[in-house]
């Protein structure tokens, strides 16, 4: 009984506070707003009066209720912006509006939850934030609202779904909001000159720019004598008791894409359009249900930027806000007048044209970040890296989109691939298939890079089709002709090492002379009065000749070839196919170190394989002929136990090196004279292997071997330099012998 006596005061206590805080509506009263922060937002416009055409706006959307009972912030223009606005559109009133139209104009106008001027500036990405001092600063630039365009419909234009039409749909638009703070951080220009190149119609005021519409000061504030100007632009958000309000000078207007943009203007942009429109897919298809359950699309596109994506060239709740694509685009008659010029000299029509230079044209008039005429008359780069520099002279009109900028040109932006070694590939019908080579071997951006000094040879269609390479359109591959007769994808290494036969990293500017070079590949091909011979060219006896020369100031030189380089000729194949040392290849059989039957996974041909050649990249053959081995054997020299005939074997192969008999002339810097480790190991212990060396001497056209027991071996001239895929073969008329 006495802990209960005890309690029941403190019960009362609680009581009875419980009853001054929530029974007493006089006591509510010390938890009103406080008298700065006004009523709502939609009260405080109320109040204002010249607001009403914005409420009517807001309430024809159906936000009325939302933006009543949650947190907005509001960019609110008044009734005579409104009236402007309506007469532009060739409309009386709100009325005029359909229900959806004016959801989509009242959500560009307004965000969910409250943000002051700094909220506007600075986001809260990537788990901090990014204010003044931050990484990104004010760069995030572009709002996330939630309206669409209203769906329309398309007829696809090219296959696989020509003539088809869609029900197409777009993302949610996003709408720059434009400050002093962000030109600052993205090193444009801060007198406003780069907001009205963009606006030609708009007002910059030093403070926000919503889209188009300048953020202005509250007419019914009272300033500070002694405000700053940074006290000054924080004014300009009129709090209220669940939001912001931001008042603006105009409306902002429904913008469409880049995309929407030139389907709606094939008056000016047609010609870029269309060539776009043979990279477009049509994708995510969704039911809308106020249609009939109609189903709609979205527009994207391969290869070339996605200039139908809303949400610009990178994609992500972050990076979304802070870029957008910007298009320099050529009008019709100067795409035109450059297709003419440059393109269609040798082509019947675009259809013919190569995708990858349709590629290059389309997507070096799109950049992917916001193009500023205060920094792009300085210095820009295109997607592909490229360094140049647009004048305003070059700008006709401009246009800003809901994802990006468009800019008018009357020129057309090349890339520097057209302009480098490989660009007349790009133009020329007769070599589309090397071009589509290069471009799935990835190789066409080095080819391109003005500080790299390269040497292109190249073999049109027809050569490499009869060689068994052509490019399959509708696969978009290219494929090679196996043993069978049938064309298959070729595999990546093997176009790599098919293109690489074809590079040289340096200008060669004459092949009148004699010598050897090593390709891109590895390989080597001898030159001789502009004939180009590669191993399998030497083996079928059918050389290249160099039929043009195309100098580049840029970084180059290109070769026109009447035969490709081939390589398909393996140091396995020499000896299985070379009559003079098939007792050396019996012994190699014999000891496994050759398989004259290898066959290939993928492309089951089949391919003598000298087993241990993948140890090293380069590689001298030094073949006894099989007089040699006759003698060698008659005076018993070689061994008859597996083990050690492997070793005799080996020795006549020298590892890491490539050595002709050109006095070490060999542009590689390849097989001067001097000792040379053999395959034969010596022996093999933690700090490595030890092989048998071989002393070389190199004078042109009389090379000489000499073994381990000092007997010097001189290589006949006519049996030496045979070249093949890893490096090179000499047949020797006495075996290496080490001691």
């Amino acid at each position: 009984m006495k802990k209960r006596v005890q309690l029941l005061p403190t019960a009362i206590v609680l009581v009875v506070l419980l009853l001054g805080v929530f029974g007493c509506s006089k006591q509510q009263e010390r938890y009103a707003d406080p008298p700065w922060l006004g009523g709502s937002s939609i009260e405080t416009l109320q109040k204002r009066g010249n607001y009403t055409i914005y409420l009517k706006l807001m309430e024809k959307a159906e936000y009325t209720v939302p933006i009543t009972k949650q947190l907005f912030t509001l960019f609110v223009p008044n009734d005579d912006a409104f009236k402007t606005y309506f007469t532009q559109q060739g409309i009386a009133s709100v009325d005029d509006l359909t229900k959806d139209e004016a959801t989509n104009l009242f959500t560009l106008h307004c965000l969910r939850n409250p943000r002051s001027r700094y909220q506007l500036i600075y986001e809260y990405v990537w788990s901090e934030e990014q204010g003044p001092h931050g990484e990104y600063a004010a760069l995030f630039f572009r709002k996330p609202t939630v309206s669409t365009s209203l769906p329309y419909y398309e007829t696809a234009r090219y296959e696989p779904n020509k003539g088809k039409k869609y029900l197409m749909y777009t993302g949610i638009k996003l709408v720059p909001c434009f400050s002093i703070d962000y030109f600052e951080d993205f090193f444009g220009a801060l007198d406003g000159s780069d907001y009205t190149y963009m606006y030609p119609n708009s007002k910059w005021g030093d403070n926000l720019n919503w889209g188009n519409a300048m953020v202005i000061e509250d007419p019914l504030r009272v300033v500070p004598p002694d405000e700053t100007v940074d006290q000054r632009r924080n004014a300009a958000a009129i709090r209220t008791s669940n939001g912001f309000i931001f008042l603006l000078d105009q409306v902002v207007e429904p913008q469409l894409s880049l995309e929407q943009y030139l389907l709606a203007h094939q008056d000016k942009f047609g010609v870029y359009y269309d060539m776009m429109q043979r990279f477009a897919n049509y994708t995510s298809p969704k039911t809308f249900p106020n249609r009939g359950n109609e189903i709609g699309y979205l527009k994207t596109y391969d290869l070339v930027s996605n200039i139908a994506e809303e949400q610009g060239a990178f994609t992500g709740n972050e990076v979304r806000m802070k870029d957008m694509f910007t298009g320099y685009l050529p009008s019709d008659p100067v795409l035109t007048d450059y297709l003419n010029k440059k393109v269609l000299n040798t082509y019947a029509n675009l259809d013919s044209v190569p995708e990858v230079t349709l590629y290059y044209i389309l997507q070096t008039q799109l950049g992917r970040s916001l193009g500023l005429i205060s920094k792009i008359s300085k210095s820009y780069f295109n997607s592909f890296g490229d360094p140049m520099v647009i004048n305003k002279s070059d700008i006709v009109s401009q246009h800003m989109c809901s994802n990006g900028m468009i800019y008018e040109m009357n020129k057309v932006l090349e890339p520097n691939v057209f302009k480098t070694v490989p660009g007349e590939l790009f133009f020329n019908s007769n070599y589309s298939t090397f071009l589509y080579c290069l471009n799935q071997a990835s190789m066409l951006t080095s080819l391109s890079n003005p500080g790299q000094p390269v040497t292109l040879l190249a073999a049109t269609n027809d050569e490499l089709y009869a060689y068994g390479i052509r490019y399959d359109k509708p696969s978009t591959k290219v494929q090679y002709k196996g043993s069978d007769g049938l064309w298959k994808a070729i595999k990546t290494d093997d176009l790599n090492i098919f293109c690489e036969d074809h590079i040289y990293n340096g200008v060669k500017s004459d092949f009148s002379g004699q010598g050897y070079l090593e390709m891109n590949s590895g390989n080597f091909i001898s030159y001789n009065n502009n004939a180009l011979v590669g191993c399998e060219n030497q083996y079928k006896k059918d050389k290249a000749v160099i039929t043009d020369t195309k100098p580049n100031d840029l970084n180059g030189i290109l070769y026109y070839l009447n035969n490709p380089i081939k390589s398909k000729y393996v140091m396995g194949k020499f000896f299985t196919t070379n009559a003079d040392v098939s007792v050396f290849k019996d012994a190699l059989v014999k000891t496994k170190l050759l398989n004259p039957r290898f066959v290939d996974a993928t492309t089951k041909d089949t391919i003598p394989n000298l087993t241990f050649l993948p140890e090293c990249s380069y590689w001298t053959a030094f073949a006894p002929t099989n007089d040699a081995m006759a003698a060698a054997k008659a005076a018993g020299l070689i061994p008859t136990e597996t083990e050690a005939l492997k070793k005799f074997l080996l020795y006549h192969f020298v590892r890491k090196n490539a050595i002709f008999d050109d006095g070490g002339n060999t542009e590689t810097l390849m097989g001067l004279s001097g000792t040379y480790d053999s395959d034969r190991i010596l022996a093999t212990t933690v700090e490595g292997t030890t092989y048998a060396p071989l002393k070389i001497v190199n004078e042109p056209n009389k090379l000489t071997v000499e073994d381990g027991t000092g007997k010097v071996v001189t290589v006949d001239h006519s049996q030496a330099d045979i070249l093949t895929r890893k490096g090179v073969a000499h047949k020797i008329n006495s075996v290496l012998i080490f001691k």
